[in-house]
C-alpha cells in the first residue's frame, strides 16, 4: 500500500505543478491586460488565458481525484484537516469563479468584436490583485495543512 500512495502523492505534485503552470499563464495575463490599451494584443492576452485552461483544467482534475484516492489509501477521512482542505478547495474555485468573470466577459466581448468602450469597462471592473491574493493564501493554507497536517 505504500508503494501505491507514493505513486498517489507523485501523481498528485504532478497534477499540481500542471494545474499552476496552465493557471499561471492566465492569471500572468489578467495582471497584464488590466494596464493594457484595449487592441489586439489585448486580445491575444485573453485568448491566450482562456486557452491555458486546457492545461490547468486536467491538472486540477488530477490534483482532486488523486487527493480524494490518498485520503482513502491513507485513512485520512478521520482527520480534520483533510475536511478543511476540502473547504478551503472549494471556496476558493467560487471565490475566484467570481472574481474572474469580468475577465471571462471581456474575451467575450473581443470575441464579438463589439466597440473598445466597451471592452474597456469591463476590463476595469476585473480585480487581478484580489484573484492573486486569494490564490496565493489559499495555496499556502493547503501547503500548510498538507505537509503538517495539524489536527
Amino acid at each position: 500500500m505504500d508503494s501505491l500512495y507514493v505513486w498517489l502523492k507523485f501523481f498528485h505534485l504532478l497534477g499540481l505543478g500542471v494545474f499552476l503552470f496552465g493557471h499561471g499563464i492566465s492569471a500572468g495575463a489578467s495582471l497584464v491586460v488590466r494596464s493594457r490599451p484595449v487592441d489586439a494584443v489585448t486580445g491575444a492576452l485573453l485568448n491566450a488565458s482562456n486557452r491555458a485552461s486546457a492545461i490547468s483544467y486536467p491538472g486540477l482534475l488530477v490534483l482532486v481525484v488523486t487527493g480524494v484516492w490518498m485520503g482513502f489509501a491513507g485513512s485520512w477521512w478521520h482527520a480534520g484537516w483533510i475536511w478543511v482542505a476540502i473547504g478551503v478547495l472549494v471556496a476558493t474555485l467560487v471565490v475566484m469563479g467570481a472574481l474572474s468573470v469580468p475577465y471571462h466577459q471581456t474575451r467575450d466581448a473581443l470575441a464579438k468584436k463589439e466597440s473598445g468602450s466597451e471592452v474597456e469597462n469591463r476590463l476595469k471592473q476585473a480585480r487581478p490583485a484580489a484573484l492573486a491574493a486569494v490564490g496565493t493564501l489559499a495555496v499556502v493554507i493547503l501547503f500548510f495543512l498538507m505537509v503538517f497536517k495539524p489536527f
